[in-house]
């Protein structure tokens, strides 16, 4: 793709991110009536393990050392914790809803950004975290509907996915995106493993292919969205992340005859705006520094 403009390239991997992603949101939602999200999330490490150790030995280990190993297992307690609100949300509520209130990821972290790292973040940052808090408002339209504890997961999902970046921000600063992602699988292998083991019921041949299935479409989303960032700026290629919606969308209208109301994509456009907005403000800051 390098004979590509590089605006082109980074649309089409942020698009391929998107199918990927959508691929592993479905197969989680199919999964989950017969399997627990923690068995879910355990074989999806295990994947990612089986794939990641293996091309990171014969490097004489240099990606297993780090000084940071408690930053590393702080993000990674965080992260479990936002995989298992995302993937209880999926099971319980229409997966377009779990997409839409998953835009409120960088909402939360300018918010925290804020608050554990001090940041400034400045009234122009502020007004498009409280258009885009709008906006899930207008999703959930509190008063009217009942919140139920799933959606609420999926909300404390996006917020602890922001202190998990906000610590992968601070790794990045003396360790390696290999050694993140590394470290990331490696240490919540065990976290879900534990509670898996309790709740384990033994998948037949496509289930344990479909199980399989999720973990491929995890690091192909994480894969795709890292070419993304790599191929052009931030704000050129996030738009394209919305592509999440419509497809996941279609997706469980086929497959689980799952619909939502007029309010869902009205409140998932104005968060997108509000999170793009964030994205443009930072992309300027950088260059301006």
């Amino acid at each position: 793709m390098t004979r590509f403009p590089p605006a082109l390239q980074g649309a089409v991997y942020m698009m391929l991110a998107a199918a990927s992603w959508t691929v592993m949101l479905i197969l989680v939602r199919a999964l989950g009536d017969a399997y627990s999200t923690f068995e879910v999330l355990f074989v999806r490490n295990l994947v990612t393990v089986a794939f990641i150790v293996p091309l990171l030995v014969g490097n004489r280990g240099a990606a297993f050392r780090t000084r940071r190993m408690p930053l590393h297992c702080t993000r990674v307690v965080f992260a479990y914790i936002g995989i298992l609100g995302l993937f209880y949300g999926l099971i319980h509520i229409p997966v377009a809803d779990v997409v839409a209130l998953s835009f409120t990821q960088p909402l939360f972290i300018a918010v925290l950004a804020a608050v554990l790292l001090g940041e400034a973040v400045g009234i122009a940052r502020w007004r498009a975290v409280a258009i885009g808090f709008a906006g899930v408002l207008v999703i959930l339209r509190p008063g009217f509907e009942e919140i139920g504890f799933a959606t609420l997961a999926v909300l404390a999902s996006a917020a602890a996915y922001g202190v998990s970046n906000i610590c992968i921000k601070r790794l990045m600063t003396t360790d390696t995106p290999v050694q993140s992602t590394l470290y990331g699988n490696l240490l919540m292998l065990p976290l879900s493993a534990l509670p898996a083991a309790f709740v384990w019921v033994t998948p037949g041949f496509w289930d344990a292919i479909a199980m399989i299935g999720v973990g491929l479409g995890g690091m192909g989303g994480i894969y795709f969205v890292s070419r993304a960032y790599a191929a052009a700026d931030a704000s050129a290629v996030v738009p394209y992340d919305f592509l999440r919606l419509p497809l996941s969308a279609g997706a469980a209208f086929l497959l689980f005859g799952e619909t939502s109301d007029f309010w869902m994509p009205l409140g998932a456009a104005i968060i997108f705006a509000s999170s793009y907005a964030l994205v443009r403000i930072e992309t300027r800051a950088a260059k301006a520094g």
